[in-house]
């Protein structure tokens, strides 16, 4: 029984990140046809406004927002969504509120700085409505998977990209960054509502909760969660995006657009990380047994790495043959791209382990490995800048991810009394588990 019970758990989760990795590789796609299509039309000034509009913007929902995402994930997972609507209800008014009272006052204070000295003021406005609908978009999403409603999570996924896409050819059309950045809102709010309908609608049973957790769940519960996840997310943030804030700080909007390139660049490489993170930690707060979770945390990241290592090796020698060609104003994204690309293969550890460590319900443990991460970030900005220049930040920042993951892979291993080779090298179990996964 309790082999078919294991079975099972690992079939589900190995279902839903296929699936989702499907849904982000197939978005992905369409995003380079996205790109193909703008980057050919679009100049690097006119795309670093609507970059602008996206950073910002999660900017401010990631560190007002009190990363309640991540509680709603694990109480919906672990308590059901009976006993959390209220409590995620009461939340969302609050920080929504936060986001357009703070959110505003900030961009006001900054307006005049170099940060927003060419900005048009309507694009301040536009940052803060997009910082807005993309918190509730995420509350949405995590209350899709915290119920493990993974074909309605990617569902929305996959429209918003198709929007995007759609957007893409209307800008191809008519080059205005007005209508880009407009139009990025009307497609947020488009997928808000998409997956608020998502949340609503079930077919089939409601997912009861194991019988000690079937009791309602508060605000101060969810809050102090989501304040042990918290100082890790935003540091987290700040330390994948420093580099950005420093180019646009430094430099003119023109450079920052080619920088943020090779970052999304760079993170294309994310997309199985992403995927399984995305599982993983709503499959983790489920369960009950320790050696359960440690089995799929090791099997998850072994399997991850080695594809996300493999993939960016390719993505550097494409974007070195194609970038050239395709898109001549922005060759100069390959500068910082091979920097960032030695870090991102790293952190698809961090990704997996930081989730698995939320969902085993200690997410506070995360914070040393971010803390240590944008330390080491600050630091080597500080000196490689003057040095290498845009290059120098790509470095500084792929060191701090390489070093946020190895601190990770460490406290994991302490915390789960796991050796350290078990996440380098599998053992038959998993390669005759993944054989039958490809077998099937």
């Amino acid at each position: 029984m309790k082999q078919k019970r294991e079975k099972k758990i690992q079939s589900a989760v190995v279902r839903d990140s296929v699936n989702t990795f499907g849904t982000n590789l197939f978005g992905s796609v369409i995003t380079l046809f996205s790109q193909l299509i703008v980057l050919n039309r679009v100049k690097p000034e006119i795309r670093g406004y609507f970059t602008q509009m996206q950073q910002w913007g999660e900017g401010f929902f990631t560190i007002l927002g009190l990363s309640v995402t991540s509680a709603v994930i694990y109480y919906v997972a672990r308590n059901s969504i009976r006993n959390t609507r209220h409590a995620i209800g009461r939340l969302s008014i609050s920080i929504t509120a936060a986001i357009i009272v703070l959110g505003a006052a900030t961009l006001f204070f900054l307006r005049g700085s170099s940060f927003f000295a060419s900005t048009p003021g309507q694009f301040l406005v536009a940052i803060v409505i997009y910082s807005v609908l993309s918190f509730l978009f995420n509350i949405c999403t995590s209350i899709l998977r915290g119920e493990n409603k993974f074909k309605s999570f990617n569902l929305v996924n996959l429209v918003q990209r198709i929007l995007m896409a759609a957007l893409a050819v209307a800008v191809f059309l008519r080059p205005n960054v007005f209508f880009w950045v407009w139009g990025a809102i009307a497609v947020s709010l488009v997928t808000l509502l998409l997956a608020l309908w998502g949340v609503v609608r079930w077919n089939g049973p409601m997912q009861e909760p194991a019988p000690e957790n079937d009791l309602p769940v508060g605000v101060g519960s969810m809050i102090g969660y989501s304040l042990k996840s918290h100082v890790s997310n935003v540091m987290t943030y700040l330390n994948s995006y420093l580099g950005g804030y420093i180019v646009q700080w430094v430099s003119s909007i023109a450079n920052f657009s080619i920088y943020n390139l090779a970052v999304t660049m760079m993170r294309q490489v994310w997309i199985l990380p992403d995927a399984v993170s995305q599982v993983i930690l709503s499959r983790i707060s489920g369960m009950t047994q320790m050696k359960d979770k440690v089995r799929l945390t090791l099997l998850s990241s072994k399997v991850v790495t080695y594809i996300t290592t493999l993939g960016a090796v390719a993505l550097y020698w494409v974007a070195r043959f194609l970038v050239p060609i395709v898109f001549p104003m922005y060759v100069g994204t390959l500068g910082p791209l091979p920097y960032l690309m030695i870090g991102s293969v790293f952190y698809s550890y961090s990704k997996v382990l930081g989730n698995s460590i939320a969902g085993y319900g200690h997410p506070e443990l995360n914070i040393i490995p971010t803390a240590l991460g944008i330390i080491i970030n600050i630091i080597s900005s500080l000196i490689l800048l003057p040095l290498m220049g845009t290059n120098g930040i790509a470095l500084a920042t792929s060191i701090s991810m390489t070093a946020q993951s190895v601190s990770c892979i460490v406290i994991f291993c302490r915390f789960s009394h796991t050796q350290f080779y078990r996440l380098l090298v599998p053992d038959r179990e998993e390669i005759a588990m993944v054989a039958r996964v490809f077998h099937k």
